[in-house]
């Protein structure tokens, strides 16, 4: 299954490793999704930067939701 992390952006459930969160000294987050591309041997990371921690726990809900 598809699932939409960015606009235009999609990653297969399959495919997703990791999700890693890191809070920021300036106070902002980063959610890191780690990936296998097309090839299973090399992974990639995708990573999305919010202000606040409330967007990210938006986010995070939105994904574990669409791989549910």
């Amino acid at each position: 299954m598809l699932v939409k992390v960015e606009d235009g952006f999609y990653l297969n459930t399959q495919h997703i490793i990791a999700v890693r969160i890191s809070k920021s000294q300036s106070g902002g987050f980063t959610v890191a999704t780690e990936y296998t591309p097309n090839s299973v041997q090399k992974n990639a990371v995708f990573e999305k930067h919010f202000d606040t921690g409330l967007e990210a726990e938006v986010f995070l809900q939105h994904l574990h939701k669409a791989m549910s």
